[in-house]
This record gives C-alpha cells, structure tokens and sequence, in this order.
C-alpha cells in the first residue's frame, strides 16, 4: 500500500489549474500558452485530488493520468456519449 501525504506547502490548495491547448494537445502553466506543465507536477496534483484542467471556458476533474498524459473525458450527445481528450505534460527528463 502506497501514502500520499500533504506537504506543509499543499495546506490550502483546493485545486491546481492548468490550461489545455486543444491545437497541439499540450497542458500549460498559464492560460497564454507560455509554459508547458512538467509531469512531477501534473502526477502530484492528480494523486493528491487537486488537478483541474481549463481548456476555454470549461473545467475538467482529468479521468486519468499515464506518463506525461492526462485525459479529460465530455459527455455529449443524445443518448450521452463520453468523448476523451488527451493532453501532453512536459515529459520528465
């Protein structure tokens, strides 16, 4: 069994805002597209329940995160359908 545990630093973090790009399918620190998100702080905030991920106006809980992706998932249609949409961290390294 693995423990994830707060640091003194995550105290009253409720959330950690990232910023898809939906034309090159990349996560970014800012909503200008400057700074690509590493991977260490992408796992972190995801193990610790905190990950949101704002592409546009909309804000997502990511359904998973595998190496450096992170897939976001949208129901859409009649009858709803779940339509996933992977983006890429900056890869570890």
């Amino acid at each position: 069994m693995d423990k994830i545990f707060q640091d003194a630093k995550d105290k009253y973090v409720t959330a950690v805002i990232v910023y898809g790009k939906t034309s090159d399918s990349k996560i970014y620190v800012d909503p200008e597209f400057n700074t690509q998100v590493d991977q260490a702080v992408v796992e972190d905030a995801f193990a610790k329940g905190v990950l949101m991920v704002k592409v546009g106006t909309a804000s997502y809980r990511p359904v998973k995160v595998a190496a450096n992706k992170v897939t976001i998932a949208e129901l859409a249609g009649s009858p709803a359908a779940a339509t996933l949409t992977e983006f890429s961290a900056k890869a570890a390294g």
